[in-house]
């Protein structure tokens, strides 16, 4: 008799008796308890996806947004015009 034929046979007495071992209890409860978090990953992954694609989006912007404020602060400064500023009183001695 093989191992297989020798678990069967255990497993058919204890149904035979009406039980369930415990080892089996315990399994059966995280098959559900495992198949209840897929379904939650199953609705949470195409939220997280699209989330995703806007993080990279955002990102992608400020690192053009940063690239060209870099390439202005290297540039000459002949675009920029400095305006008079008011007369400054003299100061008392």
């Amino acid at each position: 008799m093989g191992l297989k034929d020798l678990r069967n046979e255990f497993y058919d007495k204890i149904r035979f008796r009406g039980q369930m071992p415990d080892s089996e209890m315990r399994l059966r409860k995280q098959i559900v308890k495992l198949k209840e978090l897929r379904a939650a990953d199953t609705e949470e992954l195409p939220q997280l996806r699209d989330d995703v694609q806007g993080l990279l989006r955002a990102v992608n912007q400020l690192t053009l947004e940063n690239q060209q404020l870099r390439n202005e602060l290297t540039e000459p400064r002949g675009r920029l015009r400095v305006l008079p500023g008011q007369p400054t009183p003299p100061s008392p001695r």
